[in-house]
C-alpha cells in the first residue's frame, strides 16, 4: 500500500533503529509512515519509513548525523498498478 506523495522509503534491519528515525523525523516536521519494508528491498523482519520527496535531503541529514546507518535508500517508482524500488546510491561517510 502507498500512501499519497510518498516517494522513497528507507528500510532498517532493526525495529528500534527504525522506531528511533521514526521518531526523529517527526521532530524536525519530516511526515512519515512506519511499516513493514516490502519483500522486494527487505527481510520479512525489516522496517520502513516512507518518506515525500520534498523531505529526503534532511532526512539523509539527519541519517549521517546520527549515524544509524540503514539498509537502504529506495525511490519507489509506480508502474501502472505495480510498484517497483530502485536503491539510491548514497555515501554514508
Amino acid at each position: 500500500m502507498m500512501y499519497e506523495k510518498e516517494k522513497y522509503l528507507i528500510v532498517f534491519t532493526s525495529n528500534y533503529h527504525g522506531y528511533y528515525m521514526e521518531e526523529l523525523f517527526r521532530r524536525n516536521n519530516i511526515k512519515n509512515t512506519f511499516r513493514k519494508a516490502p519483500r522486494a528491498v527487505g527481510q520479512s523482519c525489516h522496517t520502513a519509513i516512507y518518506i515525500q520527496e520534498k523531505d529526503l535531503e534532511l532526512a539523509i541529514k539527519l541519517i549521517l548525523k546520527c549515524k544509524i546507518l540503514p539498509q537502504g535508500i529506495y525511490e519507489i517508482i509506480s508502474r501502472g498498478s505495480l510498484l517497483d524500488y530502485k536503491k539510491l546510491e548514497i555515501q554514508y561517510k
